[in-house]
């Protein structure tokens, strides 16, 4: 059940992050400068949680929809060890553009994994009622050097 549930959760976050990257593209950067360093800042401690292994600060970054479909922060730490070793523990991390996808800001993150493998990591993030952003989701491709 938990591989349907990571699968399914892969799948969505992938359509939505592409979805957001081809629209992204073409439209300005309208992210507020705020918001951007928020949201980068967001990104960072989550990854740093995972490299410490603080899994309830990185439990705490995700959203609503993440933390429901994983319950506790073990599932969720286990899911991102097992499928996201490139986040889990990055070799290096560079953020690229932060561009307004169809359903809120896209994030784009250069990662060189533990094996040494360069990936894009595209996080979906979604503005909370209290203003605060959460990450709503993170695909990874494998990089061929295309950075902007």
């Amino acid at each position: 059940m938990h591989k349907i549930i990571t699968r399914a959760i892969a799948a969505t976050a992938g359509a939505i992050a592409m979805i957001g990257l081809t629209s992204g593209m073409a439209a300005a950067q309208n992210v507020a400068a705020a918001d951007q360093t928020e949201i980068q800042s967001i990104i960072r401690s989550q990854v740093d949680a995972f490299v410490t292994d603080n899994s309830s600060t990185a439990f705490s970054f995700a959203a609503p929809s993440i933390k429901n479909m994983f319950v506790t922060e073990e599932n969720f730490m286990n899911m991102v060890r097992q499928q996201y070793p490139q986040v889990f523990r990055p070799r290096t991390f560079e953020f690229g553009r932060l561009v307004d996808g169809p359903t809120g800001p896209v994030q784009e993150v250069y990662i060189t994994g533990p094996a040494g493998k360069d990936w894009l990591a595209v996080y979906t993030l979604e503005q909370q009622a209290d203003g605060s952003w959460k990450i709503s989701g993170c695909y990874l491709v494998p990089d061929k050097g295309a950075k902007v």
